[in-house]
């Protein structure tokens, strides 16, 4: 299976909703939209950015940072399938990793 694939078929999981936004969100995190996928650390999350692409970016958050989630539209693929997407609120100066698919060889 490869990474691409990975990224593109996953288990969808839903979040926890808290009752109500603070009024100091904005001054205290970082929002960043995508799909959520599954982490082999119930700790963890995964962030998809941009789920209907294939070179999209991947975020690596731990779940005790994120302050707040909202849920955005749906996305649809061509072929049919929903990609359900939120916005994260993840504390400022908390650790993250960033990642990105690529295919390793020579560049042409």
């Amino acid at each position: 299976m490869s990474f691409v694939k990975l990224l593109e078929e996953g288990k969808y999981f839903e979040i926890q909703k808290r009752s109500g936004r603070s009024e100091t969100l904005e001054q205290e995190a970082t929002p960043f939209c995508g799909a959520l996928r599954p982490h082999y650390n119930p700790n963890m999350l995964l962030l998809l950015s941009n789920p209907l692409e294939s070179r999209s970016e991947v975020f690596e958050f731990r779940s005790e940072d994120v302050l707040f989630a909202e849920e955005l539209s749906s996305l649809t693929k061509p072929n049919g399938v929903t990609v359900e997407q939120v916005r994260l609120w993840v504390r400022d100066g908390s650790p993250a990793m960033r990642m990105e698919p690529m295919h390793v060889g020579k560049e042409e």
